[in-house]
């Protein structure tokens, strides 16, 4: 069985070593892409979910739908409450040659959730997805970058996709399209200069974009799907944010600035905080500040499908067999009391006695009854671990 990145890449086994610095195109599978969101997928999203305002927006030649001008209030789970995304609505920005965005995806659609949760399993890095619907000759976002790594997946119908090489490299949150100042000399470079890549995607494909590359997708004679699954890349940045939360336990770095800034100026104050904080890194102990980072890093990919409702009303030893959901853990390690799963959002914790059974049954191995105690195999049902073998 391909991994989730083998899904998206003929060289999985490269992103496991280096994040490819250039784009990178891979023909896949058609009907595989067609699994994770077909347009009649969309329909049942919409139409079925009730989903709110928040979740969903239009756009043509850069122009954004406006707030709350594709909800019904009649559609409101409840008298008073805010509207639904209202079908009729989107259909006739449809029809008009808007995009539509539906956003959050690997929350609220299985298939995609599921893909999702496996992938970020094998980067390591959290992630979300969208989907982009373009009526033939149209377009809904021209020239932009993103501040996360890009994996487009086509599943229905071509697009266009023209890439230039980044205006800023690596961008972070703050460096966001609209809210960095592009010189002109490079607007012009993008808008009118030859690209660095041209390519038409068809169904199947998978085309990498590294973050900060620009990038203009518009469809040409068919009805346009793909699947935006964006690598909110963790950064030597983000660490440094971290450890700065780590300082904070210091009294040096909560002790106030001295009054009087305005005439002191803060030149001495930033030096002073400079000279403790380099002192800090010093002396700070990486094999004790290590494990708070660990955890941050794992609690940003969330926690995994949990079938709560069906676990709470089973009765205990009623799901029989049991297997390992794929992706479900994200990682293993060694505690005081034995094994302990992380599952990012929390970790479950797992006797001694059990480690070797539990180590098999995520190898792959199924589980009978009676092979682990019940209680246990409770608890990996309601974090979802496992669920009854089919």
């Amino acid at each position: 069985m391909k991994s989730a990145l083998g899904r998206l890449s003929s060289q999985p086994d490269g992103f496991a070593e280096r994040w490819p610095d250039e784009p990178r195109v891979h023909h896949g599978d058609p009907a595989e892409a067609a699994r994770l969101l077909s347009v009649g997928d969309l329909d049942r999203v919409i139409a079925d979910q009730g989903l709110p305002a928040s979740s969903v927006t239009m756009a043509k030649d850069n122009v954004m739908a406006r707030p709350g001008s594709l909800t019904a209030p009649e559609l409101a789970a409840f008298p008073g409450t805010a509207g639904a995304v209202d079908a009729r609505r989107v259909g006739e920005r449809l029809r008009s040659g808007h995009t539509l965005l539906v956003m959050g995806l690997h929350r609220t659609w299985r298939p995609l959730s599921e893909f999702c949760r496996l992938l970020t399993a094998e980067l390591g890095h959290p992630l979300y997805a969208h989907a982009f619907l373009t009526p033939p000759g149209n377009q809904g976002f021209a020239h932009h970058w993103d501040t996360e790594a890009v994996f487009i997946l086509q599943t229905t119908g071509h697009k266009t996709w023209e890439l230039h090489e980044p205006v800023l490299a690596d961008p972070l949150p703050r460096h966001r399209w609209g809210r960095t100042p592009v010189p002109p000399k490079e607007r012009e470079r993008f808008e009118k200069g030859e690209p660095f890549l041209r390519v038409r995607l068809a169904p199947g494909d998978a085309l990498w974009i590294p973050r900060g590359w620009v990038h203009n997708g518009y469809a040409e004679d068919d009805t346009s799907l793909h699947i935006s699954l964006g690598i909110l890349q963790l950064t030597r940045h983000w660490v440094i944010e971290r450890l700065l939360d780590l300082a904070a336990g210091d009294p040096r770095f909560r002790a106030a600035l001295p009054p009087a800034l305005n005439e002191r100026g803060i030149d001495e104050a930033a030096a002073e905080a400079a000279r403790c904080f380099a002192a800090w890194l010093s002396d700070l102990d990486l094999d004790r500040a290590a494990p708070a980072l660990r955890a941050e890093q794992l609690r940003a990919q969330g926690g995994p499908r949990r079938a709560s409702v069906t676990a709470a009303v089973r009765a205990p030893g009623e799901e029989g067999a049991v297997a390992a959901v794929p992706g479900a853990v994200l990682a293993t390690g060694k505690g005081d009391g034995g094994l302990v799963l992380h599952l990012g959002d929390h970790d479950v914790q797992v006797p001694d006695a059990f480690a070797g059974t539990v180590e098999a049954l995520l190898g792959g191995a199924r589980l009978e009854p009676g092979e682990l105690p019940a209680p246990l195999v409770g608890e990996l049902l309601r974090e979802g671990v496992v669920a009854p073998a089919g």
